[in-house]
């Protein structure tokens, strides 16, 4: 065993050479193995920025030419990787988007680039490189993994420089497109809300903009440059100037801030030298990122201030300033949970900056989805001018120098609390958001509150216990404790205990754990500006939590402890101190990498370290030479690492020459202090006292060594005695003896220590020792030691081959010398011979056996490097030369009979293999002091196992983290299964045991796991399995109430959803179902109820995203744009609804200055005038369809907005390309039923052109068509997910359940009755004139799929007819509808055919159209115009044509997909070894399932 060979040379199954070959003892269990490791030392400055805290749960920085990885759950360096051989510059971890599988399993991969343009791309766990990427020798200056999702997740991007973009593909190794642009670039960052969207930060003073960035094709377009100016003083309406952002007053108000951020954008061309008055450009920003909140918005980091750029109209529309007194920014980093900005700042401390929202919330809609639109205020008020943020917390600034200066810091991405910061010396500083211990006050620790938006706790916690649960409590009814909000949302507090002070007991309800941002605050959005009820304001703070300690700066000198014996195997540790040059000596653990002690010993710089026992050392220094005569005061100290007792020898010393050398006798009774022109002194390691100085006339010592062969005289002899380990630190007593089983006998140095010395201090005989030196001539003296009396032995002349010796190392019958020529000669004292190498690399600087016996290994420390030698056959093992090799090293020792240990010159202490090749191991491997465990760690098959059953066990009578080898884990993997669970905390614990909602549980997986996909996916999953989109959707029982909310026109995916509902509703509420649900699904109103952060921007809800949208555009407004950005926002404006306020801003602009004024005053007085007579209709129609016909889309999508055709408005702009624009008009202008099959052929169009498929479920998602999702997912080959999401929509009702116990032939029956009554309960619960409607509808679907044959000769028909009609125009009202009909028949077949003859063919009128268009026209625009609600027949010919899954709309379907999915999900679950599930599944299948379970019974 490689780390206990200090006992003996042989590692496993070796054996000694010659007859006396001892075999190996029996190791102890936890015997702490030494494996090749890195130590990491300090940082450099050329390592700013390179820090990263992965999804994955590791935290990785560079410390000069090495990547440090740290676990922040222990504060351990969990590992390192070293084949850099510059400057690290950038590390990031690989994003965790994509969706995990046998496949691609979890594992930490990590990307590292260096100064000289390599870069290395790691498998941590391995620490293997699985690609080298070059480009250039010059630094990175930016990496960023791509995508993550549908397959990109191994891409790379990086920017080398000066203007050069590189997408790299990691898994072959290969570059697939560069792009050279002609700015000189610094950084990039990439939009979190537009894949093609990127940022540029230019040297030459400007930024630069890319839209059409790919992975699959470079870049046509050299991006869009604007120039940057600093906030200045220029003239306004008002009149009057002002100073900088950093000099504002503090009555300033928002116009003066508003002409201030006019003109921060400047445009293509780089602005004059007055608009750069009062301050740098965009040369002096230090950081460039895009808001992960709030789309559309960049934040530019200056010194002084924050910036908060708005990309749609190109000006600032917000600044973060600091005070006079706040030390100047460093970092900014922004959360994607809650709108919140942490900065980082120079003088260590860490702010915590929150949105205030200016916009009052709307009141709240009947049910989330319908309502109207919130009404907004006058923008002209001030409260609308700019985006404001709260500085709520900030942590205390830290005693730093300038060689501790921060060099960046990182969040945690999963939840956002916590934050790590290295500090230029190498420490780890890990701090954590908390909440304050008094959440009714106003101040934090961080100091006081600004004024603003006060924050809150999250609504009401998950749902109740299934055995404590009353009931869910009423819609309408808060829960105890909470105040009710305008807004419709409880504000309850349970992170502080209790159920919010409420005087009647309620019943326990299982607590959401407090893991993220999310659960500690709500979203300031979601506030009403009247709540009275303040117990439930949360004040927060951030606190120092954990600081991981360094290697103090180099050079640095060690001394590893003496080595492991038989005798101290039982408590033995490998430790190493190691010297300073500020006086510290710092004791680390060189098997688990940790700093156990640090002392401040001495004032100068530490020379020497040497051990005198495993508790104690002696460290020596001296102050500089500062004198001619080389005298300087010397220090001399005795520690006990133990206790920290230390002593000063020879504290009473004056000017002296220096202490070049102490080394302590073998057998620890002796120690000699060598000095530089002085003669020598002989010490008792013992008692601590000086035992004789040597006369002025003894020779100078230039190296000595002492032997480690011993003759002592033997007490009698006792078996049964033991040896404990000596905690007194060899001062007190006045002899020791060593006891041997021979009277006179050589001994290796192996078997004896100061251990099994110094238990005998109270008396005994003292054993004789034998120590050499050599003088500056070369000669060889041997005294020997007894007591306090030195015997002068032998002297053996110079060699004349050698020069002057600086070192000794003797090891049995064998005496090394190196001198200074770099020549070695080894004695052998039995012979008599002597053996010369010749080595030719200069000064030897040491040299020194390795330990254990027989162990023959010689380590020899050169100016440029090292070499090992096996001294017995004479011959080089290995070598290594700096700084080819590594950075210069600075000493030098053994740390186990087979591992060198080495300080370079970078403050690192590497342990290394016996090649000298590496100096770190698989992270499995390493012994640490707290186990590391993470489900990146186990592997592949065991982490996706973990996953499974934390998520959901139905095979279970019930939920338990309790898991054995038969669940599929081997023993070493159930152990850290075990150590991990028990690291979650008991709230965590608790609700995964608790929480009866599958949806929940796997969000919280998700959150544990770090799996960003899964993240994403069961955050919308389980926001609208709670909160449906549509009212009917969510009902149960009879379905009638599916009509009260059906429009006229009705869409596709709305229509779809009533007959699943229905279905399902009708299924749950049949009372002759065998099997019914064991519980009741849990009341979504006990899970938080807040809307989706706008991080899921499109996935909103449409109140939320009309919320939103109408705020951005109150800002906007009061920017008091000009020109095309002026019409642009009242356009806007008009399409969302807000006519008045288009009209004001049309009307205000000004002459002047306004090229377009006459253009807007146009369209102010057409908004005003519009009004809803057919004849105006018609012909607003008429012009719209002509306008975007002739390529002005958005012209006559404003249009077709006036006359309340937003749904024919969406349409056109899907049919050119316009896909981001239609959902915005969608969500803004269309009601939630109607806006649903817009969202559905969005969802289409991702996954069908491969634009991102998990964004098209996750938008069927927030449309409730989860069958679809469900579908989706399985054409994916997402497995686990697809069985997860099916059962959580059963759970809900969301889907019908299904039941595998019944026989074939009563469940095709039930199936053909459900699918035979579903259009007749549908038609009934429609109104009398939509009855009608519906079924014109179903004949005009028919005879659309019988005329798909001839649909292009109709086609050609109908623009003959086009062409008629616009020749024959006349002015009554019959033909200007027809005209209006033809026209737009002309551009929609058109479009049509552009599109395709698949859309074409099933293409019908709306129900609105069919109320609104004349009779006559009826049959032509029923072939057209957009879909009508089809059948369920009719929907699956359509879908399966198009390439999306449909909907299930009977329980045949929900029963066979069922069926499909728990085939696969067991042949999933077989592959991960869990045979429980396996046969569970199986079971469900039914007579299919024994079938298959007997098929993988015969694989196995």
């Amino acid at each position: 065993m490689a780390a206990e060979d200090g006992v003996s040379t042989c590692n496993k199954g070796e054996q000694n050479d010659g007859n006396n070959a001892t075999p190996l003892p029996q190791l102890p269990p936890g015997l702490q193995r030494v494996l090749p490791r890195t130590i990491p030392g300090p940082v450099s400055p050329q390592n700013k920025g390179a820090l990263d805290w992965g999804w994955q749960g590791l935290v990785a920085y560079g410390a000069q030419t090495t990547v440090v990885v740290v676990d922040p759950a222990t504060l351990q360096c969990a590992q390192t990787l070293t084949k850099h051989r510059a400057h690290v510059v950038k590390v990031r971890w690989r994003k965790t988007r994509h969706y995990h599988q046998l496949s691609a399993p979890y594992s930490p991969v990590l990307a590292s680039a260096d100064a000289s343009g390599t870069i290395l791309v790691w498998e941590v766990t391995k620490a293997e490189v699985t690609a080298t990427l070059t480009e250039g020798t010059k630094p990175v200056l930016e990496l960023e993994w791509l995508g993550g999702s549908d397959g990109s997740e191994h891409l790379l991007a990086a920017l080398h420089p000066p203007y050069s973009l590189v997408v790299w593909d990691t898994r072959h190794n290969t570059r697939l497109w560069k792009k050279s642009y002609t700015e000189t670039l610094t950084t990039f960052h990439f939009d979190p809300f537009h894949a093609s969207k990127m940022a540029f930060l230019c040297s030459g003073g400007c930024v630069l903009f890319v839209e059409d960035f790919s992975l699959t094709r470079c870049p046509s377009s050299n991006g869009r440059k604007f120039y940057v100016s600093t906030p200045r003083a220029s003239p306004g309406k008002g009149g009057g100037g002002g100073g900088g952002v950093g000099q504002l007053s503090e009555e300033r108000t928002s116009t003066r801030i508003r002409r201030k951020m006019r003109e921060l954008v400047v445009g293509e061309a780089k602005p004059s030298r007055g608009d750069e008055g009062g301050g740098g450009g965009v040369s002096e920003c230090l950081q460039l990122a895009y808001h992960r909140t709030v789309r559309d918005q960049l934040l530019l980091l200056y010194s002084r201030e924050i910036l908060i750029l708005d990309l749609a109209i190109n000006q600032t529309v917000g600044i973060i300033a600091l005070d006079r007194n706040t030390s100047p920014f460093l970092q900014v980093w922004s959360c994607w949970q809650r709108d919140v900005v942490f900065s980082l700042h120079e003088s260590g401390s860490v702010a915590a900056h929150f949105r205030r929202r200016l916009l009052p919330t709307p009141a709240p809609p009947p049910h989330p989805g319908t309502g109207t639109p919130p009404h907004l205020p006058d923008p002209g008020s001030e409260q609308y001018c700019e985006v404001a943020y709260d500085r709520k917390c900030h942590s205390e600034p830290l005693r730093l120098n300038r060689q501790t200066r921060p060099i960046g810091l990182t969040l945690d991405p999963v939840s956002e609390c916590q934050m790590v910061m290295v500090l230029g010396d190498g420490r780890v500083v890990l701090k954590q958001v908390a909440p304050s211990p008094c959440p009714t006050t106003t101040s934090s620790s961080g100091g006081t509150q600004s004024a603003g938006t006060p924050l809150f706790t999250p609504s009401a916690p998950s749902g109740p216990l299934p055995s404590l649960s009353s009931g869910p409590l009423p819609s309408s009814q808060p829960p105890s404790g909470a105040a009710s909000t305008s807004s419709g949302l409880n504000i309850a507090d349970n992170h502080f205990g209790g159920s919010g002070g409420s005087p009647t007991p309620s019943p326990p309800v299982l607590t959401h754990p407090k893991t993220s941002l999310t659960d500690l605050i709500k979203p300031a959005w979601a506030l009403a500006d009247n709540v009275k009820d303040l117990g439930h304001r949360v004040s927060l703070r951030i606190l120092m939590t954990g600081l991981m300690p360094a290697v103090a700066p180099p050079p640095l000198v060690m001394r590893s402890c003496p080595p492991l014996t038989t005798r101290n195997m039982a408590h033995y540790v490998p430790r190493l101190a190691a010297g300073t040059q500020s006086g510290l000596v710092q004791i680390f653990n060189v098997a688990t990498g940790m700093l156990e002690r640090e002392f401040a010993l001495h004032t100068y710089p530490v020379r020497g370290v040497e051990w005198t026992s495993l508790t104690s050392i002696l460290s020596f220094g001296h102050q500089p030479l500062t004198n001619s005569q080389g005298l300087v005061r010397n220090e001399l100290v005795y520690t006990d690492i133990l206790t920290g007792r230390s002593l000063t020898l020879r504290p009473n010393k004056t000017d002296e020459t220096s202490i070049d050398m102490v080394r302590i006798s073998y057998l620890k009774q002796y120690f000699i202090v060598v000095f530089r022109d002085d003669p020598f002194e002989l010490w008792d390691a013992r008692k601590l006292v000086p035992l004789r100085t040597m006369p002025r006339r003894f020779p100078r010592v230039t190296a000595l060594e002492w032997s480690p062969t011993s003759h002592v005289k033997p007490p009698p002899r006792r078996d049964s005695e033991t040896f404990p380990q000596d905690t007194s630190g060899g001062k007190e007593g006045d002899g020791s003896t060593v006891t041997s089983p021979q009277a006179d006998v050589s001994m290796s140095e192996s078997l004896l220590s100061l251990t099994d010395v110094g238990n005998e201090r109270g008396g005994g005989s003292i054993a004789k020792e034998t120590f050499v030196f050599t003088d500056t001539e070369g000669q060889l003296y041997h005294f020997s030691v007894e007591g306090n009396v030195i015997k002068n032995g032998t002297k053996v002349p110079p060699d004349s081959q050698m020069s002057s010796i600086t070192s000794i190392a003797w090891k049995s019958h064998e005496i090394v010398l190196g001198d200074s020529e770099g020549s070695l000669t080894v004695w052998d004292l039995k012979t008599r011979v002597s053996r010369h190498i010749a080595t030719h690399r200069g000064w030897i600087r040491r040299v020194r056996f390795a330990p254990g016996r027989d162990n023959m290994k010689l380590l020899v420390l050169f100016a440029d490097g090292v070499d090992v030698w096996d001294v017995r056959e004479v011959v080089l093992l290995s070598q290594l030369k700096c700084p080819g090799d590594l950075v210069r090293v600075v000493d030098g020792d053994w740390a186990a009979s087979d591992r060198p240990v080495l300080t370079t010159a970078d403050g690192c202490i590497r342990v290394l293999d016996l090649g000298l090749t590496t100096s770190a191991s698989p992270l499995t491997q390493y012994c640490t002091k707290e186990p590391l465990v993470s489900p990146y760690l186990l592997g592949g098959e065991a982490a996706l196992n973990l996953r499974t059953l934390l998520t959901h066990q139905p095979w279970r009578p019930h939920y338990s983290l309790a898991f054995s080898t038969q669940d599929g884990f081997t023993p070493e993997q159930l152990s850290m299964v075990e150590v991990w669970l028990g690291r979650l905390g008991p709230g965590v614990r608790e609700y995964l045991e608790g929480c009866n909602s599958t949806a929940q549980r796997a969000l919280t997986t998700a959150r544990l796991f770090g799996d960003q996909g899964e993240l994403d996916f069961w955050t919308v999953a389980a926001h609208y399995l709670a909160n449906p989109p549509l009212p009917h959707a969510k009902e149960e029982g009879s379905g009638s109430s599916s009509s009260s909310s059906s429009s006229s026109s009705s869409s596709v995916g709305s229509a779809e959803l009533i007959n699943l509902t229905d279905a399902a509703s009708e299924k749950s509420g049949c009372s002759d179902d065998p099997h019914p649900p064991p519980h009741p699904p849990p009341h979504p109103t006990h899970f938080p109820t807040h809307p989706l952060e706008t991080t899921y921007y499109n996935l909103c809800d449409a109140a939320t995203y009309k919320h939103h949208e109408l705020e951005r555009l109150a800002i906007q407004e009061s920017k008091n744009l000009e020109g095309g950005q002026r019409a642009a926002l009242g356009r806007s404006l008009a399409m969302a609804g807000e006519r008045d306020r288009a009209v004001r801003l049309l009307l205000d602009a000004d002459a002047a200055n306004n090229t377009l004024f006459y253009t807007d005053c146009l369209r102010a007085c057409l908004l005003a005038a519009t009004h809803h007579s057919p004849q105006a209709q018609s012909t607003i129609k008429l012009v719209a369809t002509n306008l975007i016909a002739a390529g002005n889309v958005w012209e006559g999508v404003e249009l077709l907005c006036l006359i309340g055709k937003a749904g024919d408005a969406c349409r056109y702009l899907q049919s050119y390309g316009q896909w981001q624009q239609s959902v915005w008009l969608a969500k803004c202008a269309l009601p939630v039923a109607e806006s649903v099959d817009i969202l559905r052929r969005w969802a289409q169009h991702l996954i069908n052109t491969g634009g991102s498929k998990d964004l098209g479920v996750c938008v069927l998602l927030s449309i409730g068509s989860f069958g679809a999702a469900v579908e989706q997912l399985v054409q994916q080959h997402y497995h686990q997910r697809a069985a997860l999401l099916l059962a959580a929509a059963q759970e809900t009702h969301a889907l019908p359940p299904t039941h595998h116990q019944h026989k074939p032939e009563q469940q095709s029956q039930q199936n053909q009755q459900s699918t035979s009554t579903l259009p007749q309960q549908q038609n009934q619960t429609l109104p009398q004139h939509q009855q009608n409607t519906h079924t014109k509808l179903e004949q005009t679907t028919s005879s659309s799929q019988q005329q798909n044959p001839n649909q292009q000769q109709h086609n050609t028909t109908i623009q003959q007819t086009v062409q008629q009609e616009n020749a024959n125009t006349t002015t009554t009202t019959t033909q200007q509808t027809g005209q209006e009909t033809v026209q737009q028949e002309n551009a929609i077949t058109t479009t049509t055919q552009k599109t395709g003859q698949q859309e074409t063919a099933t293409t019908t009128t709306t129900q609105q159209t069919v109320q609104q268009e004349n009779a006559t026209t009826t049959t032509t625009t029923q072939q057209l115009l957009p879909p009508p609600v089809p059948t369920a027949s009719s929907f699956h010919s359509t879908s399966a044509s198009q390439g999306l899954s449909p909907l299930l709309s009977s329980t045949s379907s929900v029963s066979s997909l069922t069926e499909n999915i728990h085939r696969k999900y067991v042949l999933y679950l077989f592959s991960l070894g869990n045979r429980p599930a396996v046969s569970h599944f199986c079971r469900l299948m039914g007579e299919k399932g024994r079938t298959l379970l007997l098929e993988l019974d015969a694989l196995q």
